[in-house]
């Protein structure tokens, strides 16, 4: 017996446990979310499903009526098997408007953070149903967003920053917890936050394995075709199209970003600086996207993406510095005083130091304070004292607490305006005599309630199955992978509506630009341009800019798939929704449309310094029946 060996064989155990733990805390740190930035996120994505909302409302009836460009009957004739909608219940413009606003509430909602998962939920319920009711809109921008709605479902979305936390059972009995580790505070890792880490680092990599014409890998001039193309050129764009050459160097600086970044994005070294780096550069992808090309709200919601990878480093770093500590400790100071026996003057003290004010404000009993309590008497009214004790009382309280952070700091300075303030008096006196009113609406509306901030089983289990349904779909949508995707994949993806390909520009760009002309002859012989919805004719001279020449660019998109479309039944489609339009107008019978003609005006991009060649195709002849004539 070696008298060393009872000490030397328990080293290697004690090293490979050693690095498999340090193995296991690099994963956990990489894909790790900090509850910041999912509180951002949060916010992010309510604002965007707003905006979206608002957007779509404008052409609600062409788009999502029997009245429109596509109704049901043909719906359901194009639309996958797996897709479902609820808007493709009713074809009467009602029952669009009454799903568009349950919408709307719901994601207001889940923008506070009020009922947060059941606001999640409904707006992906919601959001998937409008994206299956009309798939001829659809971009790359719709995709995203719903797949980001889906995937914040697994989230702890309500952790900050939101209604749900500062109304927590234990806030009721402790408004001023003890200084210590908050769940709320520590970073959240689950199978789901591996899924959506790869997920969002997915439309960069996969996009970039797409990409493999020519143009993008062995002449360089992609970018340059992309700022070219006049239906999506900005004014920007189309000045960055005097620069081939530099254009040939953003070729290479995009494709290079969208394989590298996601890499830093992914390394655990140098942490968190090098994934600061890698987000920094995701990000400068879609800043250059937004100046030079009208692509919709697709920038704005991969900046929504990205703000989850926001490590938590990013924001101790942003609260350092002496005048940032100055000011938090100055907004620590300040305090609230509150009556005792009004349940409802608790609660609105916690939503407001929620929203408005570091964790740390004390929210403070006025009956243990008699100098303040006395004012609180006197003026039947709260108390705010700031970091000097000065008091603040009525709607006074109330703006002054608006006016102490950005970015609402400019809503604050609005209240303190006298129209306003005295408004704002009004309505505070109004609550301060109807408390017990207030507190029996807020015990039903606004209950305390225990937000979870830890991964369950089973939600984990699903999340693993998505994980690998969106992981198969983006490799099976490969160039080089020959087989079909699998039947369950398919089916999985579609149902939750996050099916995707990242196509946008591949395998190399558009090369022509395009715009449409609608001429048009009423039953009185005139010709008249139907586009444009006016008695003029059509003006055959190419415009300077196309993009101005469409209502949208959901507008844009949808004729792109008219022109493309093998289905005569869309363009009919269209045809009759041109028809219904014109002549439901308040005109004479003589004044009808009677007939009109579809062509596409095509522009090619050259390199060569050749003059663009022009085409003119007709796609569609389209007769207007008499049920259409009033």
């Amino acid at each position: 017996m070696h008298p060393s060996s009872d000490n030397v064989a328990p080293y290697p155990k004690k090293q490979a446990r050693m690095s498999r733990n340090s193995t296991l805390t690099l994963f956990r740190q990489v894909f790790s979310l900090d509850m910041r930035s999912i509180a951002l996120f949060r916010v992010l994505l309510g604002s965007l499903l707003l905006l979206d909302l608002a957007l779509r409302s404008v052409h609600m009836k062409a788009f999502y009526t029997d009245d429109g460009v596509l109704p049901r009957k043909l719906y359901l004739e194009l639309t996958n098997r797996w897709y479902w909608s609820l808007h493709g219940a009713s074809g009467e413009l009602w029952w669009q408007i009454l799903l568009f606003s349950v919408a709307a509430l719901f994601a207001v909602a889940l923008l506070v953070g009020y009922r947060t998962r059941l606001a999640a939920f409904a707006s992906f319920v919601l959001l998937a149903s409008l994206m299956n009711r009309n798939g001829l809109l659809l971009q790359g921008g719709d995709q995203l967003l719903v797949i980001m709605n889906f995937w914040a479902l697994f989230l702890p979305l309500a952790a900050r920053f939101s209604v749900d936390s500062a109304l927590q059972p234990h806030l009721s009995k402790q408004p001023n917890p003890e200084v210590g580790i908050n769940p709320s505070e520590s970073p959240y890792f689950s199978v789901a936050t591996v899924a959506i880490v790869f997920q969002i680092l997915y439309l960069y990599f996969f996009t970039a394995l797409l990409k493999t014409g020519d143009a993008w890998v062995v002449r360089f001039d992609a970018a340059y075709y992309a700022v070219s193309i006049q239906h999506f050129a900005t004014p920007v764009g189309q000045w960055m199209a005097q620069f081939p050459g530099l254009l040939k160097v953003a070729t290479v600086y995009v494709l290079g970003a969208e394989f590298i970044a996601p890499l830093l994005v992914l390394c655990p070294f140098f942490w968190p600086w090098i994934r600061v780096a890698g987000v920094l550069i995701l990000a400068s992808l879609h800043v250059a996207f937004m100046l030079m090309m009208h692509i919709g709200l697709f920038p704005l919601v991969d900046f929504m993406a990205l703000s989850l990878l926001i490590p938590g480093a990013l924001w101790i770093k942003a609260q350092q510095g002496s005048r940032q500590q100055k000011r938090l400790e100055s907004l620590r100071a300040i305090r609230f005083y509150y009556d005792e026996d009004c349940g409802f003057c608790l609660k609105m003290c916690l939503l407001l130091r929620a929203f408005l004010l570091p964790e740390s404000t004390k929210i403070l009993r006025a009956q243990q304070y008699p100098d303040i309590f006395a004012i609180m008497d006197r003026e039947n009214s709260w108390v705010v004292t700031d970091a000097n004790n000065k008091p603040y009382i009525h709607w006074h309280a109330m703006a002054y607490l608006f006016s102490q952070r950005w970015p609402i700091k400019p809503l604050g300075w609005l209240m303190r305006l006298p129209p306003l303030m005295g408004l704002g008096n009004i309505v505070y006196r109004w609550v301060a005599e109807n408390r017990g009113f207030m507190s029996t609406i807020t015990a039903r509306f606004l209950p305390y309630r225990a937000v979870k901030t830890k991964a369950g089983v089973l939600g984990s289990l699903i999340a693993l199955v998505f994980f690998y349904a969106v992981t198969s779909i983006n490799i099976y949508g490969l160039p080089q992978v020959k087989q079909a995707i699998p039947a369950h994949v398919d089916m999985l993806t579609r149902v939750a509506r996050i099916n995707q390909r990242w196509g946008m520009f591949v395998p190399f760009p558009l090369t022509t630009s395009n715009y449409f002309l609608i001429p048009g002859q009423l039953r009185n012989g005139d010709q008249v341009d139907v586009y444009e919805l006016t008695s003029s004719q059509p003006n055959w001279q190419p415009p300077e800019g196309y993009y101005p020449l469409y209502e949208s660019y959901r507008w844009r998109k949808y004729l792109g798939r008219v022109d493309t479309t093998k289905n005569n039944n869309v363009r009919s489609a269209l045809g009759n929704y041109y028809c219904r339009v014109w002549n439901n107008q308040p005109r004479a019978r003589e004044t009808q449309l009677a007939s009109f003609e579809i062509y596409t005006v095509k522009a090619r991009t050259n390199t060569d310094g050749v003059p663009k060649k022009i085409t003119r195709n007709k796609i569609w002849r389209h007769w207007c029946f008499a049920e259409y004539a009033e």
